[in-house]
């Protein structure tokens, strides 16, 4: 069996795979050695792959006293798309890898705390973008200017969506960092499909909005968890 982690900016998450099967997947809410002690009485764990893109000191202590070696993913990783430069994201790799099968043209969007864009073309990483996801889109309106106010963007979720045009403050700064981040997805996918007619579109992430565009667009959670599931195959 196998033990896939992938450590964000903001949170960890984990999965138990048999195969492609993920038979647990949790969002991390404890200490790393307690986790892993409690993960290793229940399932006969023989692999260990980790995106990490966060803090790793403690994964990597829990690991060193428990006497495991894991398989760290990074740009140098072999895997089925090529041209991956170096400095390149753990997990957009995985992103990338859990979504690639054999498209000719793929765009794989992963909206965290980051909105990163991958286009993969035949194979080969053609390009990317990062842009500022919506809880930095908030800290960086009140951070740089004197009156802003400071807004969480967990106390908005997407079934209570500000109106597009606000007539308060708070609304007017929601508006722009939840529905900024759609159009933008939107933008980008109609301008890659004007060359790429046959362009796929997965997305991943807790801040991904399905967008409004003609074409295959599809909605995958665990995306980055599947392809470290390719990467411990």
């Amino acid at each position: 069996m196998k033990l896939l982690i992938d450590i964000g900016n903001t949170s960890a998450k984990y999965a138990v795979a048999q195969g492609e099967e993920m038979l647990r997947c949790e969002r991390l809410s404890g200490p790393w050695l307690q986790t892993l002690q409690r993960l290793l009485t229940e399932y006969a764990i023989d692999r260990i792959v980790v995106s990490c893109v966060g803090q790793k000191a403690e994964l990597t202590e829990a690991l060193s006293s428990l006497g495991l070696s894991a398989t760290w993913i990074s740009h140098a990783t072999p895997c089925a798309i090529s041209d991956i430069p170096a400095g390149y994201g753990a997990d957009r790799l995985a992103a990338d890898v859990g979504a690639y099968r054999g498209q000719h043209a793929l765009l794989v969007i992963d909206a965290g705390t980051c909105i990163t864009y991958d286009l993969i073309v035949d194979g080969r990483l053609a390009g990317g973008v990062i842009s500022p996801g919506v809880q930095l889109r908030l800290n960086a309106m009140h951070d740089y200017t004197a009156l802003l106010p400071a807004i969480d963007a967990r106390e908005c979720g997407k079934d209570s969506a500000p109106a597009l045009m606000a007539n308060d403050t708070q609304g007017c700064m929601l508006s722009a960092a939840l529905h900024g981040p759609q159009y933008e997805m939107e933008g980008y996918i109609r301008a890659l499909r004007r060359d790429y007619p046959d362009l796929e579109v997965v997305l991943t992430g807790g801040n991904a909005f399905l967008p409004d565009v003609d074409g295959p667009c599809t909605y995958d959670p665990l995306l980055v968890l599947k392809g470290l599931c390719k990467f411990a195959s």
